[in-house]
């Protein structure tokens, strides 16, 4: 069982991870006003020519892609802090088991236990 210590230090952590995550997107995207934690990243307009064209295409490619990984984390990081807040933190999605502190430190918003993450690899 986690202690109250333990679940103060993963929520600073989650907390803290979220503040970064938010920062990193707002420099190429901004927060949809109609969709909570979803992120828009424009098309960038670098020109008329060819080569500013395919720039383009890559660099949106890129954000694109950044964004939905970011997208993801953040999605874990509320997860996690929603369940410190209902008191389930560290129990496993699959097995229900109790997640080590091990793997809670180093991943707050690790959603399941090291078997499940390895059987579901």
């Amino acid at each position: 069982m986690l202690t109250e210590e333990q679940i103060g230090i993963a929520k600073k952590k989650l907390l803290e991870e979220k503040s970064k995550i938010e920062a990193q997107l707002g420099k190429f995207a901004q927060k949809d006003s109609v969709v909570e934690g979803n992120y828009k990243t424009p098309f960038p307009d670098f020109g008329n020519e060819t080569d500013d064209n395919a720039q383009e295409v890559t660099e949106y490619e890129q954000n694109i892609s950044r964004e939905h990984d970011l997208e993801s984390e953040l999605l874990l990081i509320g997860r996690a802090l929603e369940k410190i807040d209902n008191g389930t933190y560290g129990q496993c999605e699959n097995c229900d088991q109790e997640i080590p502190w091990e793997r809670l430190e180093i991943r707050p918003q690790a959603k399941l236990c090291i078997d499940c993450k390895e059987k579901s690899e």
